[in-house]
């Protein structure tokens, strides 16, 4: 996450949603530091932030998660950045790449998936991230569809005159803008119960080829309780270390710039 003391907002940065171009955009234009980590959530914030800082204009991106799924298949087939072969980031030696990313990425280089084959295995269950510990927390969402507009309506808000526009960074390698091809009919009946309750509680919508589509009740009713399980688990038993990351990466080299002036 980023904070801006001297504009008095917080970005908090969702992964896969433009967080590190947001990130360094804030550090180098408009004042903003590092704060906890890249993908701090605001219950975090809350815990150690002063009762001026809780007042801060809070905004966040919201993304679509059918594009979401699609731009984790696509960095994990060409090994984005060597990042899933890096026992660096691997989470025993204190990085983000768990074994749990590490199975899907050996499946899809062990057997040159296809996007429908990888996602047949591994998405199972109604499909929730950490927006949905975030978004109720911010006084403005960016829609990651429409981030250029968004990003600048947010700093406005924020009190901020004319911002500058968003440059583009980290674009995933080899990912294909029409997630028609990605989500075939094979695989479609399997997507709404998925993505369905998603889509819904954030107002997006299906393929409009798919026409009519119904949520089954029961993705809804797990939905639901996966998210409390979710919430109880990131606020009271998840564990977190602050630590620098590594360096060539945007937010690392955020950290140390900071450091370098501290």
């Amino acid at each position: 996450m980023i904070v801006s003391h001297k504009y008095k907002f917080l970005f908090i940065g969702l992964p896969f949603s433009a967080s590190s171009a947001i990130s360094k955009e804030l550090h180098l234009e408009y004042d903003g530091e590092p704060y906890l980590r890249k993908h701090s959530l605001y219950h975090e914030f809350e815990n150690v932030a002063t009762k001026a800082e809780l007042e801060y204009f809070v905004f966040a991106v919201l993304r679509n998660p059918m594009e979401i799924a699609v731009t984790v298949y696509e960095k994990m087939k060409a090994n984005a950045k060597g990042n899933f072969t890096n026992s660096e980031l691997f989470s025993e030696n204190g990085g983000y790449i768990t074994k749990h990313h590490r199975e899907r990425f050996n499946y899809i280089k062990d057997n040159n998936s296809s996007f429908q084959k990888y996602f047949k295995k591994f998405h199972q269950k109604p499909y929730d991230n950490l927006s949905s510990l975030t978004i109720d927390n911010c006084d403005f969402v960016i829609r990651y569809e429409n981030i250029a507009e968004d990003y600048l309506l947010a700093l406005k808000n924020a009190g901020i005159s004319n911002p500058k526009p968003l440059p583009v960074a980290n674009k995933t390698v080899g990912k294909n803008n029409d997630l028609s091809a990605y989500y075939t009919n094979d695989i479609k009946d399997i997507s709404i119960a998925v993505f369905g309750p998603f889509l819904e509680k954030y107002n997006y919508s299906f393929p409009e080829e798919w026409g009519v589509v119904k949520i089954p009740f029961k993705s809804k009713l797990e939905f639901l309780i996966l998210g409390v399980l979710r919430k109880i688990n990131q606020k009271y038993f998840k564990k977190h270390t602050e630590k620098i990351e590594l360096e060539g990466t945007i937010y690392g080299d955020i950290q140390r710039d900071r450091l370098k002036k501290s």
